[in-house]
């Protein structure tokens, strides 16, 4: 239930209006938007794709992308991208990889720009993250609650910085989940994500109107806005204070300041804190 939730999410901003621009080293061949069918060419040859792109979403606010591509040139792009597809790639590596390469392809653009989101996650904020401040192996738990009752989930393990597995709360034991009632019980979350896969947890746990109000935000900026202002109002927070010093965050890389710290509301019920890895090493022997 929890994947289903989560991929319809991911998957939805394919559903929404946009408009596209064909053109052939510079010279529009075709314009037209989902819903309408084609539109007038214009006379302007396209000498910057982003700037196009950019000026075609202004003129028609309504929808929620602009494409600017030559169709001749993506086609090369798409081929050279899949060619470098093999076994040995690690899932998440070969995403980004085939991001960046479409968003470098010769005459396309999307406006607005935006970054990859890969299994409702931000996926290079979070690896830049985990390479720069995290131990070598950790978790990081994404926990969205509808009310009192977890909605949906998503659980990343990291070993040697490096993503290793992906679930949901389908891999913890059951007589754990069930407790885990509210947003307020994340600090138990995070003990049980910890103790399952013995490994530091850190997450998001966060208000299911919130959470889909990002995940449909059409760019960074706005993305950014939702994630402050719902650490702000105490519907969202952002918990890693066993692994990392509590002024920086992955989904607010720039400044986070005292929003960050105004979404910290551990408990310090010793029973359902999350066990440091750093405190109370064990004797030698």
């Amino acid at each position: 239930m929890h994947w289903r939730r989560l991929s319809e999410l991911s998957l939805a901003h394919r559903q929404q209006a946009r408009i596209f621009l064909l053109h052939e080293k510079g010279k529009v061949l075709r314009v037209w938007k989902t819903g309408l069918g084609d539109l007038p060419l214009g006379s302007e040859s396209i000498q910057d794709p982003q700037a196009a792109a950019d000026a075609l979403r202004a003129a028609h606010p309504e929808v929620a992308e602009a494409w600017v591509l030559d169709p001749e040139s993506f086609a090369s792009g798409m081929a050279q991208i899949q060619s470098e597809a093999s076994y040995e790639t690690e899932r998440d590596v070969f995403e980004l990889f085939d991001f960046d390469q479409r968003m470098k392809m010769p005459g396309h653009a999307i406006s607005p720009k935006r970054d990859l989101i890969w299994n409702a996650m931000p996926l290079r904020r979070i690896q830049r993250f985990v390479d720069k401040m995290l131990p070598q192996s950790c978790s990081f738990v994404l926990g969205v609650f509808d009310g009192d009752t977890l909605w949906a989930s998503l659980l990343v393990q990291f070993e040697d910085k490096k993503i290793v597995a992906i679930s949901t709360t389908d891999a913890l034991p059951a007589e754990d989940v069930k407790d885990i009632v509210g947003r307020d019980q994340h600090p138990f979350f995070l003990s049980v994500v910890a103790n399952t896969f013995r490994r530091p947890a850190f997450g998001w746990f966060v208000e299911k109107e919130n959470f889909v109000q990002w995940m449909k935000a059409s760019d960074e900026e706005s993305k950014e806005e939702i994630f402050q202002k719902a650490l702000m109002q105490q519907q969202a927070t952002f918990d890693f204070s066993i692994l990392i010093d509590r002024g920086i965050t992955a989904f607010s890389p720039i400044n986070p300041g005292e929003a960050a710290i105004a979404g910290q509301d551990r408990e310090m019920n010793p029973r359902i804190r999350t066990p440091d890895p750093f405190e109370n090493p064990p004797s030698a022997v």
